[in-house]
């Protein structure tokens, strides 16, 4: 596909037709996801991992997109959920939120999971920390952004593989990851965006630290890098 749009329109560039080519897939793969509202349509009590790629986890319904294996529900997230209202206990995404549009998709998928949410139940997001590497950046040198982004000899991304040549160049990646990041958040942006969607108490968490026991099932290996809010319906 790649190949047919570079021969079809040979002046566009990348960063215009990747993006292009990438809700297309997302478009195609949408067509497969009409059985999972049938599939939940009586559903009680359930924890759901949003956006979980290759990180299905045992006893959890592991949403995605694409179909990796442990995932139990095949659907787009960045408008809706397949699920009942009030019928779920807590919700787990983990570096997914960063991926969505803050003006036209964040306020329906923050709405929808208060929605989908029973009286109590909690989300945990976990999303880069912008704040944790502007903070990294403005201190001069590599050694604290280091210490938020893993970077091999050479200064090379440990997660990526991209050799950075100043800061600002591994402050864009992680904040645009080339075109698939949205959004840089800090806690305050998010405790902004999950109380104007009705959620109530909410938290500051810590890697692996949470009020409802399970819900911690963070991935070790973006813990320093990453920021954890909890907000409960």
């Amino acid at each position: 596909m790649k190949r047919f749009v570079f021969e079809a329109f040979p002046a566009l560039p990348r960063h215009v037709y990747l993006p292009f080519l990438h809700e297309l897939r997302m478009t195609w793969r949408r067509l497969g996801t009409g059985p999972a509202r049938r599939k939940f349509k009586d559903a009680r009590g359930l924890r759901i991992n949003v956006g979980c790629g290759p990180c299905g986890k045992v006893g959890w319904t592991n949403i995605d997109i694409d179909d990796f294996p442990g995932v139990d529900c095949f659907w787009d997230c960045r408008k809706s959920l397949p699920f009942p209202d009030n019928s779920v206990k807590c919700i787990f995404t983990e570096h997914f939120v960063e991926h969505l549009d803050y003006n036209e998709e964040i306020p329906c998928f923050v709405s929808d999971c208060h929605r989908v949410l029973e009286p109590g139940g909690v989300i945990r997001i976990i999303v880069p920390d912008g704040a944790k590497y502007l903070h990294g950046y403005s201190q001069g040198g590599w050694e604290e952004l280091a210490k938020i982004r893993p970077l091999r000899d050479g200064l090379t991304d440990a997660h990526f593989g991209s050799k950075y040549n100043t800061r600002m160049e591994l402050v864009n990646v992680v904040f645009r990851q080339y075109f698939e990041h949205k959004f840089a958040w800090d806690y305050e942006t998010m405790e902004f965006v999950l109380r104007k969607s009705g959620f109530s108490g909410i938290y500051l968490r810590a890697f692996g630290e949470s009020m409802m026991d399970g819900l911690a099932i963070d991935m070790p290996e973006r813990a320093s890098e990453s920021l954890y809010v909890e907000g409960v319906k």
